[in-house]
């Protein structure tokens, strides 16, 4: 079974200007419980429900899929909106800077549907689209995915 994650990811910590990113982001959320970064990040995110984890220099948000087809532009912060689904192949990435949009691939089973903008710098050293979203989630948030401990805090929010 391979790993089913979508979301946003921010190069900013907005763990204490939260209630400013949600109104960006044209977002209603309420917060419902601390988790932990092992269930934030558990495949298939329900509808309806944001998962949100603080690096020290990012914002790593999961959410459902179905949100994660279009970039969500800020305009001072560089975000990538992100799908990946390694069950299905399936694979679609938005890269902002700035709030103005630089890369955006859509991917299935090996396909490229979409391929615009500038290569990413992750670009040149990952084999394949997902390799290219993980690293650069990497490069948005400060710090590997796979360095986060299951066992860090994350917050759950549900939209309303």
């Amino acid at each position: 079974m391979g790993f089913n994650i979508s979301g946003l990811a921010i190069n900013k910590n907005y763990e204490k200007e939260f209630d400013k990113l949600q109104k960006e982001l044209g977002w209603n959320l309420e917060k419902q419980s601390e988790i932990n970064f092992e269930t934030a990040s558990a495949n298939w995110t329900e509808e309806g429900i944001c998962n949100v984890y603080f690096s020290e220099n990012g914002t790593l948000i999961f959410m459902g899929m179905d949100m994660c087809t279009d970039s969500f532009p800020l305009k001072n912060e560089n975000t990538l909106t992100f799908a990946l689904s390694e069950t299905s192949m399936a694979f679609n990435l938005n890269y902002c800077e700035n709030g103005v949009e630089k890369r955006t691939i859509m991917e299935v089973n090996d396909e490229r549907i979409t391929d615009d903008g500038d290569k990413l710098e992750v670009e040149e050293k990952s084999e394949d689209t997902s390799e290219i979203i993980w690293n650069q989630i990497e490069k948005v948030i400060g710090k590997r995915f796979w360095d986060i401990e299951p066992n860090e805090k994350a917050t759950r929010y549900v939209f309303f």
